[in-house]
């Protein structure tokens, strides 16, 4: 569930730059920040499925 709750408030907060981005004077700026909150939630993402499958191998032994 908290994993929902980040994707969605990634997709409103890197929209939200996108837009701001289109209308600035460098766009580049905002667009390279976007992409790093997307791979921020990524990363954060494949950290916390690791955990959990370690978590499991853990309780199958």
């Amino acid at each position: 569930m908290r994993t929902f709750i980040y994707f969605i408030a990634t997709c409103f907060i890197s929209t939200g730059i996108c837009f701001a981005a289109s209308n600035s004077r460098h766009p580049e700026y905002g667009n390279a920040i976007a992409i790093g909150l997307w791979a921020w939630f990524l990363w954060g993402y494949d950290r916390r499925m690791r955990k959990a499958g370690e978590k499991r191998n853990r309780y199958r032994r």
